[in-house]
């Protein structure tokens, strides 16, 4: 808990170290903000809104990844590391293209500083290569008790909008391709880095699932 003050300022940001990570940009006064308030990351996977109507109870903070940001009922946070497709899925979710309007105040987070966009983790050390997995980061840092993965299996299923897995064979860690493996390899080395990461991650499906166990195991 807890974070060392900034020692640079410049174009990006302060640079801050904290909660197993250090980086730059405008995010020094999120760290630790939610104060262990449970956390969800919602993933583009098929099965995405069945694991939302499950696992969400309560209060707590959501974090919508990519397209899955638009449609999900309820939103505090959209994040991507497609930062020029966040700001259309942002101004789809608040056009009322999505589902539900529930929020009015989300909140964009990105990697690199872009007009429009609220949050940018500048040179986050490491960044996760997929987006569901750096919203995870995000969480974290920002002090998140429970983190449950809904829509982030880690698997080579298909996204809620197809009705196959990709044609490419990218299987978000869960093929065999090295692309895949090291996918894979990434997050185990972060849940053996960060003290404490593996203990509050949780997930719904998938090889996260198996990994991280699952939400009823908190």
């Amino acid at each position: 808990m807890g974070h060392i003050n900034a020692v640079t300022m410049g174009s990006y940001g302060s640079a801050w170290q904290a909660n197993g990570y250090s980086g730059s940009g405008n995010v020094e006064d999120l760290i630790d903000s939610l104060h262990g308030r449970p956390a969800v990351v919602a993933g583009n996977a098929a099965t995405v809104f069945e694991e939302y109507d499950k696992y969400v109870q309560g209060d707590p903070y959501i974090f919508g990844v990519n397209d899955a940001g638009v449609y999900i009922p309820r939103v505090h946070a959209m994040v991507s590391l497609h930062t020029e497709r966040l700001l259309l899925w942002r101004a789809l979710r608040k056009s009322g293209q999505g589902e539900s309007r529930w929020w009015d105040d989300i909140k964009t987070h990105s990697f690199q500083k872009t007009v429009g966009l609220d949050y940018f983790w500048h040179e986050l050390t490491p960044t996760c290569s997929l987006s569901g997995y750096f919203a995870m980061q995000i969480a974290h840092i920002m002090g998140a008790g429970r983190i449950t993965l809904i829509g982030c299996p880690g698997s080579p299923v298909p996204r809620f909008f197809e009705t196959r897995p990709r044609r490419d064979g990218f299987g978000y860690g869960g093929a065999a391709s090295k692309v895949d493996d090291g996918t894979k390899k990434q997050i185990m080395l972060e849940a053996k880095r960060v003290p404490g990461l593996k203990d509050k991650v949780r997930s719904a499906s998938g090889w996260t699932r198996e990994f991280f166990g699952a939400p009823e195991d908190i």
